[in-house]
């Protein structure tokens, strides 16, 4: 059983996320001492560090609820419901992949004009906002 404290640095979350995760009922294992502190099992750090993957695929906390939610059911309606909130997330995790690559294209291309204007095969031309876009 572990403190906040604990757990924030245990999986590198900021107490105030995890205080909010808790407040909003994302994580169903967590449970309160006399004090009324916040105590952490093992469970409770797995869900945590669920909900902190599905935040990092910029799932919104409305369906990271509803997957929590899901995920203490069994059955094949909640099966398909789970499966479907992940196919979701898949597709959404493509598209970011996608956006980075163009980005990094376009950083590449940007690291070459550079390279080329030092070893002296281009002149430096552009003008100062154009050098920035």
């Amino acid at each position: 059983m572990l403190k906040i404290s604990e757990v924030s640095k245990k999986i590198d979350l900021p107490i105030a996320t995890i205080r909010y995760y808790t407040d909003l009922g994302l994580v169903p294992s967590v449970i309160r001492d006399d004090e009324g502190q916040r105590i952490f099992d093992d469970e409770a750090i797995v869900w945590l560090q669920g909900i902190q993957f599905q935040r990092e695929l910029g799932t919104p906390i409305p369906e990271i609820k509803e997957y929590i939610e899901l995920s203490q059911k069994t059955g094949p309606i909640a099966l398909q419901k789970r499966h479907d909130l992940l196919l979701k997330q898949y597709i959404r995790a493509q598209e970011q992949k996608s956006a980075s690559q163009i980005r990094l294209d376009k950083l590449n291309k940007k690291i070459q004009l550079e390279n080329d204007i030092i070893s002296g095969k281009k002149r430096d031309s552009l003008s100062a906002a154009r050098r920035f876009n």
